[in-house]
């Protein structure tokens, strides 16, 4: 059975806020963290972009046993692929999102939310790697419906054993049509 921390709540327990996980991630901080021999998973977010700084950005690194990614829906309609809003790989994996939209270089630190490895971790990269073809609003984005943080709970919310709800400034996390 795979490991899991972080921020949530699950159906039996209260708000869960380790603080260990909801610290300001720098790239050398996140490297010790992987482990190239496991599968793991990592909830991450970060401020969103000016003047929604309140909330937050949400997205996923994921561990193959030493393959890295990035997967992540953005306001921006992903022009490489036909997926909608959805990358991969779009910008390093520990590195928060623009503060400013037309800044490229000024970006947000990232916070580890929630850390899954083992079995549950390999389950989560599959139903991440098929949300290509499967996630129900991939060609819609809005601030407050459907966004990354409808993104990261919908995965959440496919994976078996993990019952972690993002924070509450994760707006647009609950959105359903």
């Amino acid at each position: 059975m795979g490991e899991s921390e972080g921020f949530g709540r699950d159906e039996s327990e209260s708000l869960v806020l380790s603080c260990e996980y909801f610290l300001k991630m720098k790239k050398e901080e996140f490297e010790k963290l992987i482990n190239l021999n496991k599968y793991q998973v990592f909830v991450m977010n970060c401020p969103a972009h000016f003047p929604f700084i309140f909330a937050v950005h949400s997205w996923f690194v994921c561990n193959e046993k030493g393959k890295i990614s990035r997967w992540e829906v953005l306001f921006e309609k992903n022009q490489k692929r036909s997926w909608g809003y959805l990358y991969l790989n779009q910008d390093k994996f520990f590195r928060g999102v623009k503060i400013f939209p037309f800044l490229s270089k000024i970006k947000w630190p990232s916070r580890l939310l929630i850390k899954i490895e083992g079995k549950e971790a390999e389950e989560m990269i599959e139903i991440i790697k098929k949300s290509k073809q499967n996630y129900p609003y991939l060609k819609s984005y809005s601030l407050i419906e459907s966004n990354s943080n409808t993104y990261a709970q919908w995965v959440l919310n496919y994976s078996k054993n993990i019952k972690k709800i993002l924070p509450w400034n994760a707006f647009g996390k609950n959105y359903k049509e």
